[in-house]
């Protein structure tokens, strides 16, 4: 079973894949058990609440969300949603993109529920 599952470690994956792991990894290693906890209550609405409670680091949480397609290379906007909210704007970078464009974004594209920001 862990070999369906992707992992944040490295592969033998293509060059941008591997890339795109190595910037969670980063994003991983910036966050702070305040800001897994502020992820894990951003991501009740997403992931089931038994997973939730496995998940002891933002890398958990990115490879649930890696494995159930809720998170890609090609469309990591939510990932960056999520950063925006936990005030991590400064990582947003690591993902291309800015706190201008994601604020544009939020309103068509934001998937986090108006609850969860309050």
């Amino acid at each position: 079973m862990a070999s369906q599952c992707r992992s944040l470690s490295f592969s033998s994956d293509d060059n941008g894949q591997s890339n795109f792991r190595g910037k969670l990894l980063t994003i991983d290693s910036k966050l702070g058990s305040q800001d897994v906890e502020a992820l894990k209550f951003l991501c009740r609405d997403c992931i089931s609440h038994k997973e939730l409670e496995k998940a002891s680091s933002a890398s958990d949480i990115f490879d649930h969300l890696l494995a159930e397609e809720q998170l890609s290379e090609e469309d990591s906007f939510f990932l960056a949603e999520l950063l925006y909210l936990i005030k991590q704007k400064s990582l947003l970078r690591l993902l291309n993109q800015t706190k201008e464009q994601v604020e544009s974004l939020l309103p068509t594209r934001g998937r986090v529920s108006l609850f969860r920001k309050l």
